[in-house]
């Protein structure tokens, strides 16, 4: 089986980039130095241990829409380090040199052109996300694997169940029910971790939950909240249908892998055939 490689470049090149902060000062362009060798080395380890067929480093856009949908979004979060961004291209290289083009749409996060692309893939192809961020984990299934590079292990559905409680086909909406802290989600007041579960166990889905006559206090607080369940579901959902004009033949790993970067598209459902890359 054909393996199709997709790193999260920004997860691997900011957790390396902290600990080399850390060693070396942020002042100090050690940090950048160490941290280029150490996600080199990362690349390599990556593509010896899976010889991939094809391998996409994919990067943030200049923007994102949940920005624009919800400007509070990721409103706690640490910025980048100047000098880490101001070299960002040099990282890129690090992608290239190893024979995999990098990729980065305007107004799309890393994390949804992953999606889409992993979701359009051919189904006899293996998909190996390379991540740490658990929004990838509703993906899982036996075409797309997500893989912990720090933790050197897959992550999987048994997983999913033992750490949150439900399974990965439920899992959008239980992120959407308590919220996502680390990107300034909110989800539904009066519904936390234990009620969420609650309510997916007895319920196979919110939809289901929200057909029904409502039985106890977990139901009465997601009806009369539900534009706060509807608000988190849309942002922390990932897109896979966004239409990037892109060949799967543009990720075939050779020497000329290349930065490719692609104005936005349109959000709308892609017209393309399953398991092709429009």
């Amino acid at each position: 089986m054909m393996h199709f490689l997709l790193i999260d470049a920004l997860n691997l090149i900011r957790r390396i980039y902290a600990v080399c902060e850390s060693q070396h000062g942020s002042d100090s362009d050690a940090a950048i130095e160490a941290a280029l060798q150490r996600t080199s080395n990362a690349i390599n380890k990556l593509m010896h241990q899976y010889q991939p067929h094809y391998a996409v480093a994919a990067f943030d856009g200049q923007s994102s829409w949940r920005h624009a949908y919800y400007p509070d979004y990721k409103i706690s979060r640490k910025p980048m380090p100047e000098r880490l961004k101001s070299n960002l291209g040099r990282f890129a290289h690090a992608f290239h040199a190893a024979q995999i083009s990098s990729l980065s749409v305007d107004n799309e996060e890393a994390d949804d052109v992953l999606a889409t692309l992993a979701s359009k893939a051919p189904q006899t192809m293996q998909c190996i996300i390379v991540s740490t961020d658990k929004g990838y984990l509703p993906l899982l299934s036996e075409q797309i694997k997500v893989y912990d590079y720090f933790g050197k292990s897959f992550r999987d559905a048994q997983q999913v169940q033992d750490k949150y409680g439900v399974s990965v086909a439920q899992l959008t909406q239980y992120f959407a029910l308590v919220g996502d802290k680390t990107n300034d989600i909110p989800g539904v007041n009066g519904i936390g971790i234990k009620s969420a579960k609650a309510l997916l166990t007895q319920y196979d889905s919110v939809q289901h939950a929200l057909a029904q006559a409502p039985e106890n206090k977990i139901q009465r607080q997601l009806t009369d909240n539900l534009p706060q369940y509807v608000r988190a579901l849309h942002l922390v959902s990932l897109r896979c249908d966004i239409d990037l004009g892109v060949s799967l033949k543009q990720f075939q790993v050779h020497n000329g892998a290349q930065q490719i970067v692609l104005p936005p598209h349109s959000a709308s459902q892609s017209s393309a055939k399953p398991g092709i890359l429009s």
